[in-house]
């Protein structure tokens, strides 16, 4: 313990000295770096179709980190940790499906979707239901899962950095240029530029640009993840199974396996659940997935990405998880000022800031830029991600479907039009999510946010795909009443109050005080009552014509009776 307590003096050093010159640097060539990818692809454009697709020649390996940089995010690169701080191990622990889910990506969705040379994903719910489905499709796409999601990204990206920055940033204004810069100030500083620096790239490169500085951001948050266990391993003589007799010993709520109370918040069986149809669903009916195996050149091409995917994902996820371990043991033997006076890391309030704290002022100078560049990095990756898909969204759902006969270049203008639109307009979503209540972790937001959506959508091709006997009203009602469903499950207490259901004097003391739906059961729920929804409506309403459902049905497709 000795040598624990000598370290600890070494962190307390680096704390009040905060970042230095060599962080910076490394965090400025890091941007510089991004913005020269998307400068040099956007050379090599000609149409929409490289800007969308890359001209579907991609590389497998390309495809497949890109998807992992661009799925993990900041919600989990931050939030994995802070889940594992706070709750335990449950959520990390579901990870175990994971696979699972790829059996079903990889035998059933890539072999369908793959055949019917797609663009956007949603051109299949008019092919298969028609153009009402296709447009709530795309709604729950753009307007709540994509926008809300990367405003979140966002925000914790700016919340993160934010306090690992102003420090030393507010320091050096005031002295260089005479500026005093409150926190909340810096904080709207940091989130306008990311949204920027992310906007400016993407539009310039288009998919291409996206992918190659995914796969090399998809290296550089494993880099920050692994060099804080490492360092933290080294500097303080503990190990993994230190770190598990500490998580063992803190006060948690106990796992638990299975619960017939829906209230509990983390059972295994609720997030395995959670976890498995999250894959199912996101690599069926979110454009962010499917482009990057539209980006490829074969089926086959689009199996190894998912493989590569799959074996990514397990290997961050563990990654995250041990951060988490490994934090929770440093900051309860040796409390810091983690965030607004609070030093206990399990506190709700900073459970989230615990790894950026560390980041900031835990690591040598120099590493701490590089992980500052790896949370820029995993932002960054999914924020270019979410802009490019929606651009793709919307240029070829709407204005493509609504006006035909653009040619390919004026698309790619539309398109990049677009992308500067919806980067400005997700900066200012982020803006507006920093009043959402500070109790929630980013988890919860995530949960309650923006995968309410997900489900619903999921179940639109999940049904398509397997039900031929469910036409276009039937599933566009499955699908609105499903995400009816999703939304007063995630906000139950909330509603309840606001409509008297629930008592409390204030909303505040309803939220403390009543039961909620567990989170993790939002779109699990939601997508069982979308099909089954669906599937008693389609006995009943419009069947639609089985000339054209007989082609676009899993084994037509998929077996070659139709193209």
């Amino acid at each position: 313990m000795s040598h624990f307590s000598s370290c600890c003096s070494h962190f307390i050093l680096a704390e009040a000295r905060g970042l230095q010159d060599w962080d910076y640097i490394v965090i400025l060539l890091y941007m510089i770096g991004v913005v020269s990818v998307g400068v040099f692809l956007s050379k090599r454009q000609r149409d929409s179709e490289d800007y969308f697709l890359g001209g579907r020649k991609i590389p497998w390996f390309a495809a497949g980190l890109s998807l992992v940089a661009s799925v993990i995010s900041t919600v989990s690169y931050l939030g994995v940790p802070g889940e594992t701080i706070r709750h335990g191990l449950a959520n990390a622990a579901s990870n175990w499906v994971i696979p699972l889910a790829f059996v079903v990506v990889i035998f059933a969705w890539l072999p369908f979707f793959m055949r019917l040379r797609l663009t956007s994903v949603y051109e299949y719910l008019e092919k298969r239901f028609g153009l009402a489905a296709r447009l709530v499709g795309v709604s729950l796409f753009v307007l709540i899962l994509r926008l809300g999601w990367m405003a979140l990204i966002v925000l914790t990206l700016s919340g993160a950095v934010g306090q690992i920055t102003y420090p030393s940033a507010s320091n050096l204004l005031s002295s260089t240029f005479g500026w005093q810069v409150s926190l909340q100030g810096w904080l709207l500083l940091v989130m306008v530029a990311a949204g920027l620096l992310a906007t400016l790239y993407t539009m310039l490169g288009g998919i291409k640009a996206v992918i190659w500085t995914d796969v090399a951001q998809y290296f550089i948050l494993m880099a920050g993840g692994i060099l804080t266990i490492v360092i933290i391993a080294r500097d303080t003589g503990t190990g993994p199974s230190q770190w598990w007799h500490m998580l063992s010993s803190v006060k948690h709520t106990p796992v638990v396996v299975a619960s017939w109370d829906l209230s509990e918040r983390t059972t295994l069986l609720w997030v395995t659940l959670y976890t498995f149809f999250w894959y199912v669903c996101s690599y069926a009916g979110d454009q962010v997935a499917m482009q990057r195996y539209f980006s490829t050149p074969s089926v086959r091409s689009a199996v190894w990405a998912s493989i590569t995917n799959c074996i990514g994902s397990l290997l961050l996820a563990a990654v995250l998880a041990f951060c988490g371990m490994a934090l929770l043991t440093y900051y309860t033997n040796f409390p810091q000022e983690i965030v607004n006076g609070i030093t206990n890391p399990q506190d709700p309030a900073a459970a989230d800031n615990v790894f950026p704290h560390f980041i900031g002022h835990g690591l040598p100078v120099g590493v701490s830029g590089l992980v500052v560049a790896a949370l820029f990095a995993v932002a960054m990756s999914s924020f270019d991600s979410g802009i490019n898909s929606v651009s793709t969204v919307v240029t070829v759902d709407v204005f493509r479907r609504l006006k035909p006969g653009r040619s390919g270049r004026d698309e790619l203008v539309l398109a990049r039009i677009l992308t500067v639109i919806i980067g400005a307009g997700v900066t200012g979503l982020a803006v507006a999510m920093m009043y959402l209540p500070k109790d929630w972790n980013i988890i919860d937001i995530s949960l309650r946010v923006v995968d309410t959506a997900l489900g619903p959508l999921g179940a639109m091709f999940i049904v398509g795909i397997l039900l031929p006997h469910v036409g276009q009203c039937a599933i566009v009602i499955a699908a609105l009443c499903g995400f009816g469903v999703a939304l007063v499950m995630a906000w139950w207490v909330e509603l309840g109050w606001f409509l008297g259901f629930i008592e409390g004097q204030t909303l505040d003391v309803a939220i403390q005080t009543a039961s909620r739906p567990s989170s993790f059961l939002v779109l699990p729920f939601s997508l069982l009552f979308t099909f089954l929804l669906a599937a008693i409506l389609g006995a009943f309403m419009l069947s639609p014509e089985p000339e054209k459902i007989k082609a676009l049905t899993w084994r037509a497709v998929v077996f070659g009776n139709s193209r």
